[in-house]
This record gives structure tokens, C-alpha cells and sequence, in this order.
């Protein structure tokens, strides 16, 4: 059988949406390709492991900051 996250990062690769995932410290861990390719004049795959902060205004990481916090 194969591994449940598997099956759920071959959906996120395959995904014509950009999806970046972080981790709590704000730091990305996971872009699929399509995120990689739409952010690639800002670094693509070398955001991994920066700050998703350092990415967006000051509006945009308060609102970040609010969804993290839900969490």
C-alpha cells in the first residue's frame, strides 16, 4: 500500500496551483513545482527554508501572522 503522504505530495507536484507550505516559524518548508516556477524571479526552489515573511509587504504578514497564530 502506498504511504498516505505520498499520495498526498504526487497531488501537490501534479498541481497546476502554486502551493507553498510553512511551518509554524514561518519558515517554508514545501513549494510543488508550480510554486517553484511562479516565484522564480524571486528565488523559486531557493526559498526553501526562508522566512515566508521576508516574501510579502507588511499588510500581507500580519495576515500570516493571524492564520499562524489560529493555529
Amino acid at each position: 500500500m502506498t504511504n498516505l503522504c505520498e499520495i498526498y505530495k504526487s497531488v501537490l507536484e501534479a498541481d497546476r496551483a502554486a502551493v507553498v507550505i510553512c511551518n509554524l516559524e514561518h519558515i517554508i518548508i514545501y513549494m510543488n513545482p508550480a510554486a517553484v516556477a511562479r516565484y522564480a524571479k524571486w528565488g523559486g526552489k531557493a526559498l526553501l527554508g526562508k522566512s515566508l515573511l521576508d516574501c510579502h509587504n507588511e499588510k500581507s504578514r500580519e495576515m500570516i501572522k493571524k492564520i499562524l497564530d489560529w493555529f
